[in-house]
C-alpha cells in the first residue's frame, strides 16, 4: 500500500486528480448560478473534458524511462490500471454533475467522449509521449468548438466532429471507442517513447 501510494506521488497523480476537480468545479459552479436548469452546453463540457484528460496526460510516464522499461513490475497491466484510475476519476466527478439541475453533458456523452479523449491523449503518450499527449485532443476539442463544426448525418462529419455528436450517433460511439481500444493497446504495450537525455536531465 505504501507502495503504491508513493507510485502514484511520484507519477504526480495526486496533482492531475486535483488540477481536474478544480477545473471541472471551476465549470460547473458558474454554469450552475447562471444556466438554466436542466440545460447543458455540448462545446463547453468537451472543453471540460479535455482539460480534465489532459490534467493526467503528465502522469503516462515516470522521470526515469529506465525504469519505465524494467521487468520487475508487469507494465502493461500497471499503465492500463493507471488509464482505468484516470477514467474512474474524470467520469465520476463529472457524473456528480448529472444528479443536478446543472449537468455538464449527458451521462452518454460524458462516459463517450471521455473515453475517446483519454484514448486520444494514450495514443499520443505513446507516439509521441506523455510531454506533448496533449496536443491532439486539445485541437480537436478545439476545432469541435467552431460553429461550422455541428451534428450532421454524414459519415465523414460524423468521424471529424464524434465529440458533438448525439449519443444516437453510432458512427461518433464506434470512433471514439476505437481511440479508447487503440490508445489503451498502445499506450499499454509499448508506453512512452525514451525522451533525449536533455528532457531528462535535472537543471542545475
Amino acid at each position: 500500500m505504501t507502495w503504491a501510494r508513493l507510485h502514484l506521488r511520484a507519477r504526480r497523480v495526486p496533482l492531475a486528480l486535483a488540477v481536474a476537480a478544480a477545473t471541472i468545479a471551476l465549470v460547473w459552479v458558474p454554469w450552475r448560478a447562471f444556466a438554466e436548469p436542466g440545460s447543458s452546453n455540448l462545446r463547453l463540457a468537451n472543453l471540460t473534458m479535455m482539460l480534465a484528460v489532459v490534467a493526467f496526460s503528465a502522469t503516462l510516464s515516470g522521470a526515469d524511462d529506465a525504469i519505465e522499461r524494467t521487468a520487475s513490475l508487469n507494465w502493461p497491466v500497471h499503465r492500463a490500471g493507471l488509464l482505468l484510475l484516470a477514467a474512474i476519476a474524470i467520469i465520476g466527478m463529472l457524473l456528480l454533475t448529472t444528479v443536478t439541475d446543472a449537468r455538464i453533458a449527458e451521462p452518454g456523452l460524458i462516459l463517450r467522449n471521455t473515453a475517446g479523449l483519454l484514448g486520444l491523449t494514450a495514443l499520443g503518450a505513446a507516439l509521441l509521449g506523455a510531454a506533448r499527449s496533449w496536443i491532439a485532443p486539445l485541437t480537436w476539442a478545439l476545432i469541435t468548438t467552431l460553429p461550422v463544426v455541428e451534428p450532421s448525418t454524414a459519415v465523414g462529419t460524423q468521424v471529424a466532429g464524434w465529440l458533438i455528436q448525439p449519443t444516437s450517433s453510432s458512427v461518433a460511439t464506434v470512433f471514439a471507442a476505437g481511440l479508447a481500444v487503440a490508445g489503451t493497446l498502445a499506450y499499454c504495450r509499448y508506453g512512452c517513447p525514451r525522451r533525449l537525455l536533455t528532457e531528462t536531465a535535472p537543471d542545475h
